[in-house]
């Protein structure tokens, strides 16, 4: 375990976080100069992503702690005088995918500028964007999980709130049954696994799942005082659905 302070924020890094991304590297390119690299972006596309959370909450008085487990984080935070409107909610949760679209952005247009590059120097700019624009893109999908799904249950719960949860239920599901169907369509099995991870989670209990340990899944803990501590003895980042973002990323 990893653990340091960025931005006044504590961070924690789990061992399975950087065990899970050499793995996906290593078998990904067979390489161990790209299986580093691929490390280092996946620890930094993800960790802006939870900058992106942390920040927004922070600018609304929440107190936030970050985590990386699995392949993939979660922003925990607190709301410091009890729960934060649906459209807070909505922003903190549009915000991680936001930040890293406009990173990656940024890396494109500046990569642009001094194109061609050493096939390593090509792997990293690739794949930096790659990570932070396909994955920021595929985590506002309308699936409990993922921050589209917090974006939704947010919407649901200004304009309907009597039946946010039933109507989100029903789109969690659709839209996690199709993610398997188009993923094994294109050949996708990391996605079709992820996606069907998900429809099952939803079919088992219809509660958010807990930290799924891929790539950006964020789960924020609920709205109190102070968020959990990622660091406390004991808790191992690990959540039952009673412990859910009652909020909502």
């Amino acid at each position: 375990m990893l653990r340091f302070q960025l931005f006044g924020m504590p961070v924690v890094v789990r061992g399975s976080f950087l065990l899970i991304a050499a793995f996906v590297g290593f078998i990904g390119v067979g390489d161990l100069a790209r299986s580093v690299a691929w490390l280092v972006i996946v620890f930094f596309s993800i960790l802006i992503h939870e900058l992106g959370h942390a920040f927004t909450a922070r600018m609304y008085g929440s107190t936030v702690a970050i985590e990386l487990n699995g392949l993939g984080g979660l922003t925990r935070w607190g709301a410091p005088d009890g729960e934060l409107t649906p459209g807070r909610r909505a922003l903190i949760a549009a915000a991680g995918s936001a930040t890293g679209l406009v990173f990656g952005g940024l890396v494109w247009v500046v990569a642009r500028q001094f194109d061609p590059y050493p096939p390593l120097t090509a792997f990293i700019l690739e794949n930096v964007i790659y990570v932070n624009v396909f994955w920021g893109l595929l985590n506002w999908l309308p699936i409990r999980a993922l921050d589209g799904g917090h974006l939704l249950e947010s919407f649901l719960e200004k304009v309907i709130p009597e039946k946010a949860e039933s109507v989100g239920r029903v789109v969690f599901i659709a839209t996690a049954a199709a993610g398997v169907l188009i993923a094994i369509r294109l050949d996708l099995l990391f996605i079709a696994i992820l996606a069907g991870w998900m429809l099952l989670s939803e079919f088992a209990t219809g509660q958010r799942a807990p930290a799924a340990g891929l790539p950006m899944l964020d789960y924020e803990a609920p709205a109190s005082d102070e968020p959990s501590d990622p660091a406390a003895p004991g808790e191992q980042g690990e959540e039952t659905p009673e412990d859910a973002w009652g909020d909502s990323k």
